[in-house]
């Protein structure tokens, strides 16, 4: 007979054909398709927890239980209940019900209690199904349970109908109560409005830490399929309450394997943990040019494919890539800043070649911080109450055009140049402009600057205010040499 199951692979719950055939020989259970320790340990409390029962395990039989499809390493927590009802329903003990569209995936003890493993609701997700399992931990499940608390239940198991999980939000206050220098004011608004990504430079002491933990608090809320999502990429804290956009922030010494995830099979890494949320690199010229070098594809693509040997994996990566780095080893100078640097020249040269233009060129904004800066301060809630207004204005717009129902940051050349006059491309953008990427993230925060001033269409002024944090201090980290 055939049971469905699941097992693991990666972060989620897959289904698996579980066949199951007796055959004369002595009574053990053997399994077969690539099965990993756990299974095959299942074995001993699956014959305990059917004595335990009083029901009888096939004699003079051999139980042989295969794993569908058999090329794949197989590891779960739940197969054992699985083959112990395959064992009942297959020896007539009980009544074998209807099984299509039923999974059954649940834990035994050795007396025969069942309990429903603490993977199932997190990771398995399907409203058309009914899974058989244990006692129920969660009364939230996008599917239906029929649940048991000892294998004797099979006849009378528990029905908990379905009912999808609602995460709580709250929102992040770091930064909201500090006040924030007019120009540092409005690129919060522009990076957390139209989600760009941003490399902050600056001398020491000038906030792009701040700035950067901040972007947090300020992002727009995420959906209950994002907070899933979340929840999905970010098991190392298994008692972690997470209820907002994640903000990692990797040590500058992590390996390349660490930040984009690898080995054998194939891990996620920091950039995929810090899927829907902001992924900080402080200190960029401190982590390894090889580490640096590897964010290209995935700041362009929001994804991160891995192949190692045989195993292959695609993993999200769609998040707001925040970088903040010194310009010198002093760590005060930045272009045309007036600074006694007590560093030679060739050192100021040799640590700017760090700098990698190609990876500088895949930030959509380069912003250069100052210790002091004059002009209005306005507070972190100020701030917040314009992105959200401007926000509101989008979500007018979205009801008309699809494009708007994701950040600017986010738009590809085909939806931005949409409804653009040509002349904008001949006339706004400089000949000399350093690479298509950089037409495009002009235009992209060009879009953003339009929604902030509650504009529907790009206009010239937009197009000019961009290219001065898009494509001037490109220009001036070139000349230095990156």
């Amino acid at each position: 007979m055939k049971i469905k199951s699941l097992i693991r692979e990666n972060d989620r719950l897959v289904p698996v054909d579980v066949e199951i055939s007796f055959i004369p020989g002595l009574p053990q259970v053997q399994f077969l398709g690539l099965p990993d320790q756990a299974i095959k340990e299942s074995i001993h409390r699956i014959k305990s927890a059917l004595r335990a029962q009083d029901f009888d395990f096939p004699k003079a039989q051999q139980v042989l239980v295969n794993l569908r499809p058999a090329h794949l390493k197989k590891s779960s927590r739940g197969l054992e209940l699985a083959v112990a009802l395959g064992i009942l329903w297959e020896s007539e003990q009980i009544r074998k019900p209807k099984l299509d569209e039923v999974f059954v995936y649940g834990e035994l003890s050795l007396n025969g209690e069942v309990f429903e493993p603490d993977d199932l609701c997190e990771d398995f997700e399907d409203d058309q199904v009914t899974v058989w399992t244990g006692r129920v931990r969660d009364t939230t499940a996008p599917f239906d349970r029929a649940a048991l608390s000892v294998l004797k239940d099979v006849q009378t198991p528990l029905v908990v109908a379905k009912q999808p999980r609602q995460f709580p939000l709250v929102r992040p206050q770091f930064g909201l109560d500090l006040n924030f220098p007019e120009r540092q004011a409005e690129m919060l608004k522009l990076v957390a409005l139209g989600e760009h990504s941003l490399l902050l430079a600056g001398p020491a002491g000038s906030g792009k830490s701040t700035f950067a933990k901040t972007l947090q608090s300020l992002l727009a809320a995420p959906s209950q399929d994002d907070i899933q999502e979340i929840i999905r990429n970010n098991k190392t804290k298994k008692d972690e309450v997470i209820n907002w956009r994640p903000l990692i922030q990797p040590h500058h010494s992590t390996s390349p394997l660490g930040l984009i995830g690898g080995g054998i099979p194939p891990f996620k890494g920091e950039i995929s943990r810090a899927h829907k949320g902001i992924l900080v690199l402080d200190e960029l010229l401190e982590f390894h040019p090889r580490a640096q070098e590897a964010l290209r594809e995935p700041m362009e693509e929001s994804r991160i494919r891995i192949r190692r040997g045989r195993y292959y994996e695609d993993h999200p990566a769609e998040n707001l890539v925040i970088a903040t780095t010194n310009l010198c080893p002093c760590g005060d100078w930045t272009p045309q800043a007036k600074v006694v640097c007590g560093r030679s020249l060739k050192k100021c040269q040799s640590y700017m070649e760090r700098l990698s233009g190609p990876l500088v060129d895949r930030f959509q904004v380069i912003f250069f911080t100052k210790k002091r800066e004059d002009g209005q301060a306005q507070s972190g809630m100020d701030i917040l109450a314009a992105i959200e207004t401007a926000r509101n204005f989008r979500k007018g717009l979205a009801g008309k055009d699809p494009r708007f129902v994701k950040p600017s940051g986010r738009w590809t050349w085909d939806e931005l140049i949409r409804d653009l006059p040509s002349f904008y491309l001949q006339e706004l953008f400089p000949k000399e402009l350093a690479s298509r990427r950089r037409d495009l993230a002009t235009l992209r925060v060009a879009r953003t600057f339009a929604d902030l001033e509650a504009c529907e269409k790009m206009l010239p002024a937009h197009v000019e205010k961009a290219l001065k944090i898009t494509f001037l201090p490109f220009e001036s980290l070139k000349r230095l040499g990156c």
